[in-house]
């Protein structure tokens, strides 16, 4: 699976976040009614799998599975 970062760009009037990973790298959010996996590098928000829960959720797991080989305390290494 290809992730593609974008700029966050909020498309609601609140933006609720549902999980947080185990170092707070990644968020699952939902907004305006969407879907999408939200974090923050270098003083700004990015996003990825926007779109319906399924699609998404696909995302959000698939950064999961691969999170704790790439984590050192809320670093995410090369």
């Amino acid at each position: 699976m290809t992730i593609k970062w974008e700029p966050h760009h909020a498309r609601g009037s609140q933006t609720r976040v549902h999980e947080t990973s185990c170092c707070g790298a990644y968020e699952w959010c939902a907004e305006g009614g969407q879907y999408f996996v939200l974090r923050h590098v270098a003083g700004r928000w990015e996003e990825t799998g926007r779109g319906v829960y399924a699609a998404a959720r696909q995302v959000w797991d698939h950064l999961l599975a691969r999170h704790p080989q790439r984590c050192r305390r809320g670093k995410l290494l090369a």
